[in-house]
């Protein structure tokens, strides 16, 4: 038990955006209902991807153009080894596709990786720093959706991706440290095998 309190854990994901990134909920006049307009063609995402640590908060980001691959994400776990330099560390990450070679990568000592259970995203505090970070940039482009859609494409992404960037500095490390607190509440009912009522 001694060991795992001094083990810091480095939860890591990634998130998807466009500019058609809007909120799901809306208000309307009492009786009419709220309707929102949806794009056919959303363009090409963007994604962010943090390294969010119970520790030291977001502590590495990354934006690229497209979706995750498997090299990228390695890649990404390379660069926060080589960055950050913690006594002792856990990589925890999700089951999907691009994430699954992590546990063979030739990781520094102090480094481990550990996958999280099935269908457990209330285990994973990234979901909380995306839902922050998501919020930011969705109050964002409703200021400048419309000069978006005039711009070309290489702008529109530059835009975004500034957006994007700006929108990280919500993911702080008092709320992430919040957010494992949240964790550790669902601990015993993991242990205990029960289920997770959401």
């Amino acid at each position: 038990m001694h060991a795992v309190q001094e083990t810091e854990f480095i939860f890591i994901d990634e998130a998807g955006i466009n500019i058609w990134t809007k909120r799901t909920r809306g208000r309307a006049v009492r009786g009419r209902r709220a309707v929102r307009v949806v794009q056919g063609r959303r363009g090409p995402n963007l994604t962010m991807t943090f390294a969010v640590s119970n520790v030291g908060g977001l502590i590495y980001h990354e934006l690229t153009e497209g979706g995750m691959t498997g090299q990228r994400f390695n890649e990404f776990i390379g660069t926060v080894c080589r960055l950050y330099h913690p006594l002792n560390a856990c990589f925890v990450i999700d089951n999907a596709p691009a994430h699954r070679q992590a546990v063979n990568l030739p990781l520094p000592q102090n480094f481990s990786v550990r996958y999280l259970p099935p269908y457990s995203p209330f285990l994973n505090i990234c979901e909380n720093a995306f839902a922050l970070w998501k919020g930011n940039i969705k109050d964002s482009l409703v200021e400048v959706r419309d000069q978006l859609l005039r711009e070309d494409h290489q702008q529109r992404m530059a835009t975004l991706g500034q957006l994007a960037e700006q929108g990280t500095a919500v993911v702080t490390l008092h709320r992430m440290q919040a957010a494992f607190r949240g964790v550790q509440a669902y601990l015993p009912a993991c242990f205990g095998l029960d289920d997770i009522l959401m």
